[in-house]
C-alpha cells in the first residue's frame, strides 16, 4: 500500500531577505524550491519525488548625481532529473543579468506629466548546464551570452514601452563556436 499523498509535498516553497541602505542600494537573497514532478496518481505511485532548488542573489542601486540606475542578479539552480536521463539535461544551471537604465529625458510628452525617457543596457549570460562529460571530463559548454541595448518610454512608473536591438553568442552541448544572431524587439509592460 502506498503511502497517502501530503500536500505538503507539493507546496513550493519561495522566500526573501533583503537589506536596504539609502545611500547603498539594496541586497537581497531569495530561495525557491520544492517538488516540481507529478510522482502520485490516484495512489499509484509514478516517480519518486523531484525536487528543484534555486538561490538568487540581487542588487539594486541609484546613482544620486546621474540617476543611473543598476539592477543585477544572479541565480543557480539545482534541479533532480533522473539518472536515466542523458547528460544533455543539466542538474545544475547558472546565470544572472545586469540592468543599467540612464535617464536622458524628464518631462511631459503626450500629456503624460513624469514621462521619463531611458538609455538601457542589459548584459545576460547563462550556463544551461554546470558540469563535466563524466567520459572525457570535457565542460559541458551548453551556454548564451546576450548584450542588449535600447531605448525605453515610460509614461509612467507603472508602464514601459521599449525597443531594443540584441545580440547573442550561443553555444552548443559540445561547445562548437558559438552561433551568433541578434535582432530586434519591441516590448510592452504595465502594472495595473
Amino acid at each position: 500500500m502506498s503511502k497517502p499523498h501530503r500536500i505538503l509535498d507539493s507546496l513550493l516553497l519561495t522566500a526573501k531577505v533583503a537589506i536596504r541602505n539609502k545611500k547603498i542600494g539594496e541586497l537581497g537573497f531569495s530561495y525557491m524550491g520544492g517538488v516540481y514532478n507529478k510522482f502520485q496518481e490516484d495512489g499509484l505511485v509514478l516517480d519518486e519525488k523531484r525536487r528543484h532548488h534555486s538561490w538568487a542573489l540581487d542588487f539594486n542601486t541609484v546613482i544620486s548625481s546621474t540617476k543611473t540606475y543598476f539592477n543585477t542578479e544572479w541565480v543557480f539552480n539545482k534541479v533532480d532529473v533522473p539518472p536515466t536521463y542523458g547528460q544533455q539535461y543539466g542538474d545544475k544551471q547558472v546565470g544572472g543579468f545586469l540592468d543599467v537604465v540612464q535617464p536622458i529625458v524628464r518631462k511631459n510628452i503626450f500629456g503624460f506629466d513624469r514621462s521619463v525617457i531611458n538609455a538601457v543596457c542589459r548584459f545576460e549570460y547563462v550556463d544551461w548546464n554546470v558540469g563535466e562529460f563524466a567520459e572525457t571530463g570535457e565542460d559541458i559548454a551548453e551556454y548564451i551570452v546576450a548584450v542588449v541595448p535600447g531605448i525605453s518610454w515610460r509614461p509612467n512608473s507603472q508602464t514601459v514601452i521599449r525597443f531594443n536591438y540584441r545580440y547573442n553568442w550561443q553555444t552548443d552541448l559540445l561547445g562548437n563556436p558559438a552561433s551568433k544572431t541578434a535582432g530586434f524587439q519591441f516590448g510592452f509592460s504595465s502594472y495595473f
